[in-house]
C-alpha cells in the first residue's frame, strides 16, 4: 500500500499505529487543510497551528475512527473547522495586520493594476475575516474551497437548509460592508 491507498486504509493502518501511512494521508491533504485553515482564521500562523493541532488529532483519534460513519475528509475538514474555530477563540478576534501585508505585490513599474488587484482582494479577505466565524466557514467551506451545499454542512455539522441559512446571511453582510 503506498500512494495508490485510500484514505481509509491508510487511517486503518494509522489506527495500528503506521507512521508512514499518517505521513501519507498529511501529504496528501496538507494543502486544502491550510486553505481551509488560513480563510478561516485569517493569519498563516494561526492557520498553521489549526491544521497541526488538527492533525495531531487525526494521530490520537485514529483508533477510534469509524469508516463507515463518514468520509475520511469530511471527518477532516470537520476537525480543521473545528480546530480553526477555537484558534479564533483563544485569539478573540486579534486582526493579523501582517498577514495582509505579506499578501502585496512589489511594487515595481507598471504595477498599478497589480497593487489596485491586491487592494481589492484585501478587502474582500477583511471583509470575510469580519463574518461572525460560523459564517466565515460556510463561506470558506462553498466558495472558496468549492464543496457543495450538502459536503459543507456535513463537514460543519448542520443541515443543508442551516448552511443556506448562513451562507443568506454571510452574503448580505458582505454586500453591506463591500459596498
Amino acid at each position: 500500500m503506498g500512494q495508490q491507498a485510500s484514505d481509509e486504509a491508510l487511517m486503518a493502518r494509522v489506527a495500528t499505529g503506521d507512521a508512514g501511512a499518517y505521513r501519507l494521508l498529511v501529504e496528501r491533504h496538507l494543502g486544502r487543510a491550510h486553505a481551509i485553515a488560513l480563510r478561516v482564521v485569517g493569519n498563516r500562523a494561526d492557520a498553521e497551528d489549526a491544521v497541526q493541532g488538527a492533525f495531531t488529532k487525526v494521530w490520537v483519534s485514529a483508533p477510534s475512527w469509524q469508516p463507515g460513519r463518514a468520509a475520511f475528509t469530511t471527518w477532516l475538514y470537520r476537525i480543521i473547522v473545528t480546530t480553526s474555530i477555537d484558534t479564533i477563540r483563544r485569539r478573540r478576534g486579534e486582526i493579523d495586520a501582517d498577514a495582509a501585508l505579506e499578501e502585496l505585490p512589489d511594487e515595481g513599474p507598471g504595477s498599478e493594476a497589480q497593487v489596485a488587484a491586491a487592494q481589492e482582494a484585501e478587502r474582500v479577505r477583511a471583509a470575510v475575516a469580519a463574518l461572525p466565524a460560523r459564517q466565515r466557514v460556510a463561506v470558506t467551506l462553498c466558495y472558496f474551497e468549492e464543496f457543495t451545499n450538502p459536503e459543507a454542512a456535513q463537514i460543519m455539522g448542520v443541515h443543508v437548509k442551516a448552511l443556506e441559512g448562513l451562507l443568506v446571511r454571510a452574503r448580505k453582510l458582505l454586500r453591506r460592508t463591500l459596498e
